[in-house]
């Protein structure tokens, strides 16, 4: 019990500090930093299934929340990713094109109302690939000190 009190506080911390970190940092032709989708694939590859999915569930919508997309449209593309992430032989490294991917995947959502494709994915390749290290730099630092594993 005290185990998956703690793997959900620290979702919903993620979450919670997630959110408000792509709120903050600042923004280059439309692109931030996939802090949500970064912590999505951290918890697909470190959680069981069910947390998986509900984590990919609530980053997905408060990403489509923070950005004012059409329901549904990161859920959707945070779920396929966690399962891509989870269950493939897909090699992880290669998760790196997942934001530029994404910025495709809101181009064909939104019908291209967030500006050209192609230097919004240029410039989501960098953004996605330093977040993704940061991200995963302070959540394997935040299970260490709360002692996820221990218990």
């Amino acid at each position: 019990m005290k185990a998956e009190f703690i793997q959900i506080t620290l979702a919903l911390m993620a979450l919670v500090f997630g959110g408000a970190a792509e709120e903050l940092l600042p923004k280059v032709a439309g692109v931030g930093f996939p802090v949500l989708m970064s912590a999505t694939v951290f918890f697909a590859m470190r959680r069981s299934s069910l947390p998986m999915v509900l984590f990919a569930i609530a980053a997905g919508g408060m990403e489509d929340a923070l950005c004012s997309l059409p329901l549904m449209t990161s859920v959707s593309f945070f779920l396929a990713l966690a399962a891509l992430a989870r269950w493939s032989s897909f090699p992880h490294g290669a998760l790196v094109m997942a934001y530029p991917l994404y910025q495709l995947w809101l181009w064909i959502w939104t019908g291209g109302a967030n500006g050209g494709l192609y230097g919004r994915a240029l410039v989501a390749l960098p953004f996605g690939l330093a977040t993704a290290l940061a991200t995963w730099a302070v959540l394997s630092w935040a299970e260490r000190r709360a002692a996820v594993d221990e218990a």
